[in-house]
């Protein structure tokens, strides 16, 4: 699964905006993102790990790396 299928998918599954993830991630991380960029970031498959990160604890979920 692309990884923004995956963002997209949490976000509905959570009822979470990119409007509103912008805005928990300006208040937990002082990041001052306007959501059009977010969204570019995520459609364009363009995001940072740190920035994965940080997107996924804002919402509650974290990354996990799993021996297959």
């Amino acid at each position: 699964m692309l990884v923004k299928n995956r963002i997209k998918s949490l976000l509905a599954l959570e009822n979470i905006k990119v409007k509103d993830l912008a805005v928990l991630l300006k208040e937990k991380y002082n990041k001052d993102i306007l959501p059009n960029t977010l969204s570019k970031q995520i459609n364009n498959e363009i995001i940072r790990f740190k920035d994965l990160e940080e997107i996924l604890d804002v919402i509650g979920y974290d990354i996990v790396f799993k021996k297959r």
